[in-house]
Order: C-alpha cells, then structure tokens, then sequence
C-alpha cells in the first residue's frame, strides 16, 4: 500500500509541473509553483508531515492530510471527482488521504474549480477545498469568495456563510465592500441581524449597494428607527442614494409611522427625480397608506406615470387597513375596467377584508363568486380570508364550509373560526373547536388564546378559564401582553377580582391597555373606589389614560351614582389629559345622570352636545325614563330613537315597558304592533354556565336540554317557596294576552332563572354557581336571584351585558342600583 502511495504521488508531481509550467510565469503562476514542494514534503519523507503540512497537521489534531491532486482530462469531465482513501497506513501517519480530481479545462486554481462546484450546488466541497487552503496559510482570492457568497445564498445556508466570512477575515477580506454586500443579505434573510450589522461595521468604504443592504436588513427586521439612523448616516457620508435606498427607508418610516420623516424622504426623492419610478412610488403609497395618510397616498397614486397590479394593491391595501370600505369597492370597480391590470389574490384578499370590515355579507360573497368565475386559485391566505370575512358578517355556517375545505388548515384558519364563534356568542363551540385543533397537534399562539379566554369570559366559564390559563404557563404565554390583559378580563369578567388582579400585578411589562383591563373590571363590578386607585397608580407610573379608560372611570360613576365625581373625570379629559370627548363619553354622562334621577339635566346635555346623539345616548335617557316612570320624555326620547333607527328592537321594548308600567295598555300594545310591523325583532337572550368543565347555554323558553323536566322542577320549587318569601312575579312588563298564571310561566323561562336552576341542580351545595347573560338581567329575575341566594344559602354571580352582579344572603353587590 506504501509503493502504491509513492506510485501515485509520483505520477501526480510529473503531471501536476507539467500543467502548471506553461502559466508559471502569469498572474498567481507563484501559487501553483508552492504546491510541489508540499507534495514533495509526502512523498519522500514517506508520510510523515514536515513543513507546512506538518504545522497544519498538528493543529488539526493529527486527524486528516488532504493531498489535492491536479487532473487529466480523460478523468471525466468538469463536475466528475473520485477519492482514494489510503487507510490503515503501517505507520500510523494518517487517519486518511483524501484524492480529489477535477478537470478545470486546463487552469488550476487551489485544487478545484470553486466556481463550478458553487454553481452546480457543490457549496460544502468547495468550502472545505478553501478551508484546507486557508489551513495552509494561502489565501482566499476575492473571486472565490464571491462565487462561495452566491452559493449560500442560493441555499440560504447561514452557517456556509460563516464560514466564508471567516475565510474573509482571515484573508483581509472582511472590508471589502462589493462582498459584504452579499453577506448582509444573507445573514438578514435568515433573521441574524446583529450578525449583518457586525459585517457592515467592518466595511471600511461602504458603497450605495451596501448603505441598502443594510438599511434594508433593519428595516425589514423591526429596527426601523436604526434603518433611519443608517440613511442619515450615509447621507453625512456623501453617498448619494438610489431607489433601493429611497425603497428601504420609505419602508422603515412605514414600520414605524415616522410620517413627517416619509415626508422628507418624499421631497429628496422628487429632487432627485425618483418618483417617476414604479417601484418607489408603490413604496411612498405603502409608507403614507401605513401613516395613516390616505389623501398622500392617493395623490402620489394618481401621479404615478405608470401603474402596476403592485400599485393599485397597494393603493386597496391602504384603505383596507384603515377602514375605508366603499374607497375599496369603488378603486375595484375601476381596477377591473383598467386594461392589462388583471386581479391577484392579494388584490382579493385586501376586497373582502373590506367587505369583513363593513360586515357587508351580500358584497363579500359577490366577490367570492367573481373570484371563482375568473379562475383565481384560492390557496390557504384567501381562504383564511373567506373564513375571517363570512365570520364577521354572521353566516358561520358559510365560514364553517371553507374551513372544512382545508386539509391543513394553519393556526390562522383556526383562529378565524374561533374568534367568528366567540363573535357571535357561539363560545361553546369555539371551545370545542379549540379542543379539536388541539388535537391535531396545532400549536396555540397568543391569537388562539386570547379569543378562547375571551369566549370563557363571555359565559363565565372560570374552570375552562383556569385550564387554558395551566396551558399558556406551559408555552410560556401567559405573560405575554395580549394574553395577560385577555387573562385579566376573563377573571374580571366571571368576578374573580382577586386572580385578575394577581395575573395583572405579575405582568412583566404593563400597558395602557393592561391597566384598561383591570379598571374596567372593577367599574363591572361596581367598584370605584379600585377603579380611581387604578387610575392613580397608572399615572405614577408615567402612563397617561385612554379614552377607553375614561369610559371605564365613566362607568363605575354611573353604576355607584357618583355624579359629581363623573363630572369632574368628565372634565378632567380635556383639561388635564387633552383628550376631546367623543360621543361614548357623553353617552356614559348621560348614563350618569339618568341613573341618577336628572333627567333634566341628561337631556339638555343630549341636545346640546357637539356632535349628534346616537342610539347609545338616547336609549340610555329612555332606560331612566323606564326607571323613574318619566312618560312624556320617554316619548321624545322614543322619536328620536326612530329617526335614527326604525329596525332597533331596544327602544321599542322600553317604550312598551313604559307605557306598561304606567298601565297604558292601548299605547303598549300599539309599539308592540309597530315593532313587529318595522321588523325589529329582539335579539335572542342567552345565558350560560358552566358545570363540570362544560359550557351550558340556555335560550329564553328553552326546552331542548337534556334535564329539562328537573330545571322546570326546580324553578315551580322555588317559585313556590319565593312567594312564601314575598316574591311577587313581575308579570306586568309582559305584553302577550295570556293569562296571569302563563305570564309566571314565561318568567321562569328566562335564560338566568334556567342557568341558575341547572346550576343548583348540578353542583355541590355551598358551591358558588357563575352565570353569564347577553342582555341586561331584568327587574324580576334580579329580584328572584336575591331571594334564592337566600333561600339555597349559595352565591350567584352573574355577569350580564352592562355589570356583575354578586348575589350573597338576599342582597345584591349593585344595590339595586343597575
């Protein structure tokens, strides 16, 4: 085996001075020359590594002696290489001898042609060729560094680029501009920025190709404010821009709504004549389009020379994101008259965004069916769309249909069709499906989890709550902003205070919204004193307070009667905080006042307001025209609501309670004739419980669950007993010409007395039953509750639409005042 190394070895060196002696003489002629000595070096001194090959042996520890090999042409050709492995040498010199050969078409340059080898994919082989090299003490030549360069980003291969970029660095190649180009894209294409601003830093003259690379790399990467540092930076260097750095900047402004330095950049780029390019144009419409400045964008958009599908997309986008849904459907309809403009799914998905945001179910599925006329393919994103789009307007049963064609489907498609589900008050089936998506082995991301804790919220469903709370622990969820504010307001809203708050005091890091959620969860309850602490812990913190917020403050005033005080807040929002009131926060003090008893004073606001009353306000003035038997102001109050919307049951129902409360049966039965004749018909009440980790939901008069017969047991028991108690029936509010005795009947129908029996029913005795309401609890099941806490010695908490409401020894939380 030693003759058969010598023998070989021999033949190599009289070929390999052959081929190099015709060039030895030209450019690098030197650096084949310096390869017979190493040669030399094993083949007469029978394997033992002297020299350099020495040296370089001993640093790799003894484990391989690459021996490159020059080639003959009837090797095989310019990608054929074969291996001789000499192995178990007598001596013990070598682990192995690695033969390489390669025909280069009769220039050989370090033992392989590193360019070829790049092109037709060979990248690690090419590497280790330059690696031996580079352990040999030779340098790397800056063309073989780029063809390495091209060929990991061909492959998007982070750690081959490491490797090149040590090669670089050991070569003195690190500062060279045109090649740390490339390496900056690739590092950012893979997500290593701190890698790609490492490789800039370096770079002694940066060119305009390298300022983009690295602009662009921030930029695209979430560091918009350092990508605007960079181009000021570049600009102090003399480096004039182009397009693609017009192009990273105007995204970066974008990203962080940096609108007036967009602006800046917009009058450099007319300077510069760059805003007749498409390409930066499109990127001055996204970047005022994400500002929020939809006039600029439409101005540069009709100024664009020439429009592509990427313009009018952008331009849709635009209004899509922002809320201007006609602005969409009109730009569509001129897009399909436009020639040689022909619709993308992006374009789609921006349309029936807008028509999700409108709730506009008729235009959304005319897009739908015009999408399938002209053959569009509809992947996974449109459908998403679909699903996202037939969830808001309310056809489930149309989102359920799409989502049933995906085979796999994402967590975006789950979590469309979960948070339609919770939408539209259908939490037990968002619950199931969460459990389904499970699984599948779906992983839940904060999306997921913050509309399935709002579905537990919605039906006071603290024991699912609890468990889905264990589950974002365990992927390290939980203290994720919207997962934690979303945790606080499921524990506020089944009236768990003290685990909402415990969830909000471990909040790493808490917001505006953070601090929202817990306010509002103390104003639900009632709780103002908590409410303004809140608020004042807020602001010591630096923070300053919302208009959401405000609402909340609002809120708990109205629900403990503190008129003062609301006034002050109401004042304090302009005053102190520079917040205009909006048309929420005059509702609330109209609220305020009617609950009150100033009637007077709520309507004079009302009509003297800066912006027109809505059916929030007038409908509040009606509620406290009900309370306090006010008939001729509930009449005007009743007009107005009218005007605004003939098709609201609410306001009809109040009216009808008014008058039946003032024993003026013509004039209810009358608005009960005009509600049925305007079509208003009543948003279905609904309740929930939960039992067991299961969610139970009851509809008013609801016959259809399984323990039916023993529910209206329970509620002809408690009746009885109530009435023993003093329990009148409240049965004057109740318009149908039926007897007395069936009027009592359809009281205990309602969806709390329901979810209040089942629960008394299904749980342990001292157990505390949680229900939840979609509408407001009427007057006579707030007084029933009252008096069967009582009577079953149990707590009742229940959460309807406007507060919680905490039953405990005959007495409520809100003291009747709700």
């Amino acid at each position: 085996m030693l003759k058969e190394a010598f023998r070989i070895g021999s033949r190599i060196i009289s070929q390999y001075i052959n081929r190099i002696l015709p060039f030895a003489s030209q450019p690098k002629g030197w650096y084949h020359c310096t390869m017979v000595p190493y040669f030399l070096n094993i083949i007469f001194d029978r394997g033992r590594p002297t020299g350099m090959f020495g040296r370089c042996n001993a640093l790799l520890g003894n484990l391989q002696l690459p021996i490159f090999l020059c080639t003959r042409s009837h090797c095989g050709g310019a990608s054929r290489a074969y291996s001789l492995l000499v192995s178990d040498h007598q001596r013990g010199h070598f682990n192995g001898c690695l033969y390489r050969v390669v025909d280069d078409g009769g220039t050989f340059t370090s033992g392989a042609d590193v360019r070829k080898l790049c092109q037709e994919g060979h990248l690690d082989e090419a590497l280790k060729v330059m690696e031996s090299m580079d352990l040999q003490g030779l340098p790397i030549s800056r063309d073989n560094a780029y063809y390495l360069l091209q060929g990991c980003t061909k492959k998007e291969d982070i750690s081959a680029g490491r490797r090149v970029y040590s090669l670089m660095m050991n070569s003195g190649l690190d500062s060279v501009s045109a090649l740390s180009d490339h390496l900056i894209r690739l590092f950012a294409l893979g997500g290593k920025l701190k890698e790609a601003n490492e490789v800039f830093w370096k770079v002694s003259e940066p060119s305009v190709f390298t300022w983009s690379a690295i602009i662009s790399a921030n930029s695209k990467l979430g560091q918009g404010d350092k990508a605007l540092d960079l181009y000021r930076r570049m600009q102090a260097s003399g480096v004039k821009s182009n397009s693609y750095i017009y192009v990273a900047v105007l995204n970066a402004c974008a990203r962080t709504q940096a609108l007036s330095q967009g602006k800046l950049i917009h009058e450099k780029i007319i300077k510069s004549g760059f805003h007749l390019d498409m390409v930066v144009g499109n990127a001055l419409v996204d970047m005022y389009s994400k500002c929020g400045s939809l006039e600029d964008a439409r101005k540069v958009f009709n100024a664009l020379p020439n429009r592509d599908i990427v313009s009018w997309n952008t331009m849709i986008r635009g209004y899509s994101q922002n809320g201007y849904g006609q602005e969409v459907l009109r730009m569509y309809a001129t897009m399909q008259q436009s020639a040689g403009i022909k619709l993308d799914n992006i374009t789609y998905a921006s349309i029936l965004k807008a028509c999700s945001s409108m709730a506009d179910l008729g235009k959304g599925r005319q897009i739908h069916a015009q999408m399938v006329r002209s053959g569009i393919k509809i992947d996974t994103v449109i459908r998403n769309t679909l699903i996202d789009m037939y969830g808001r307007c309310g056809s489930l049963q149309e989102a359920l249909k799409e989502f049933q064609k995906l085979p796999n489907p994402d967590i975006v498609s789950w979590n469309s069709m979960i948070a339609a589900y919770v939408l539209h008050e259908h939490a037990h089936d968002a619950l199931r499906l969460y459990e389904e998506m499970l699984q599948t082995g779906a992983k839940p991301d904060s999306i997921t989890f913050a509309s399935i804790l709002k579905a537990c919220g919605e039906t006071a469903a603290i024991g699912q709550g609890r468990r889905i709370h264990a589950q974002a622990v365990r992927v390290s969820l939980h203290l994720d902003s919207l997962v934690g504010t979303t945790l606080v307001d499921m524990y506020a809203r089944c009236g768990s205070l003290d685990e909402a708050r415990q969830v909000f005091d471990r909040l790493p890091n808490r917001g505006v919204v953070s601090w929202g959620a817990m306010i509002a969860g103390y104003a639900r309850v009632g709780d103002c004193r908590l409410a303004q602490q809140c608020l004042e812990d807020m602001q010591a913190q630096g923070l300053k307070p919302d208009k959401v917020i405000f609402i909340s403050i609002l809120a708990a005033c109205s629900h403990k009667g503190l008129v003062e005080e609301g006034k002050g807040y109401f004042k304090s929002m302009s005053e102190h905080y520079g917040i205009s009131p909006g048309i929420e926060h005059y509702s609330c003090m109209v609220d305020l006042l009617g609950r009150a008893g100033k009637l007077d004073e709520a309507e004079h606001l009302l009509q003297t307001m800066p912006m027109s009353p809505d059916i929030v306000g007038w409908g509040s003035l009606l509620t406290a025209c009900k309370t306090y038997g006010d008939v001729e102001r509930g009449r005007r109050c009743f007009d107005e609501l009218m005007k605004l919307d003939s098709r609201k049951a609410s306001g009809y129902v109040l009216m009808a309670n008014i008058y039946a409360d003032a024993h003026m049966w013509t004039d209810a039965y009358r608005i009960e004739y005009l509600r049925r004749s305007a079509g208003a018909w009543k948003k279905p009440a609904r309740a929930w419980i939960e039992v067991n980790n299961k969610v139970h939901g009851f509809l008013v008069g609801d016959k259809s669950h399984p323990q039916t017969d023993s529910i209206y047991s329970q509620l002809k028991r408690l009746s009885c007993k109530m009435k023993e108690q003093g329990y009148i029936p409240k049965i004057d509010s109740i318009l149908k010409q039926v007897s007395d005795e069936d009027k009592e009947d359809s009281l205990c129908g309602h969806v709390e007395k329901l979810a209040i029996a089942f629960g008394l029913l299904s749980t342990p005795q001292g157990t505390t039953i949680r229900a939840a309401k979609n509408l407001r609890v009427c007057t006579d099941c707030h007084t029933a509750t009252k008096i069967i806490s009582k009577l079953e010695n149990r707590e009742i908490v229940i959460r309807d639409a406007y507060r919680l409401h905490h039953f405990k020894d005959g007495a409520c939380s809100c003291e009747d005042f709700y």
